[in-house]
């Protein structure tokens, strides 16, 4: 049996969007947003996603665990895929990669231009 890499896990749960940064017109991937806490594949191809939520209350585990089963189902190697959730204890901004960490600034800086507000300070 070959067993799927960190890497190419990594590369595919790129592809799993966070619905609120959807919602706030930000589109980041889980990874972007460093929700992905820990990644591990044993040798039988079972696949462990551990994720860090950015709201205790989050009510899309069932989006994430759905998105993150069908991204990886095509993964040679993958048998199976469990997630579990940290429930929001962790995830704080610091952990937005620095391109997210960039588009998400941007947003905030094209709204409060929008919004005549050019006075906010955008962190």
């Amino acid at each position: 049996m070959i067993t799927p890499s960190v890497e190419t896990i990594l590369e595919k749960l790129a592809g799993v969007v966070d619905p609120c940064s959807v919602a706030a017109d930000v589109p980041l991937s889980i990874v972007d947003m460093g929700m992905v806490e820990s990644v591990d594949a044993d040798d039988d191809g079972l696949v462990r996603i551990a994720l860090r939520l950015t709201a205790p209350m989050c009510h899309q585990l069932p989006y994430f665990e759905m998105s993150i089963e069908e991204c990886l189902g095509d993964v040679v190697g993958v048998t199976g895929v469990e997630c579990s959730f940290d429930h929001g204890q962790h995830w704080t901004a610091e952990m937005l990669t620095p391109a997210a960490s960039l588009q998400l600034r941007s947003h905030r800086e094209a709204v409060a231009g929008r919004a005549g507000r050019a006075d906010l300070r955008i962190p």
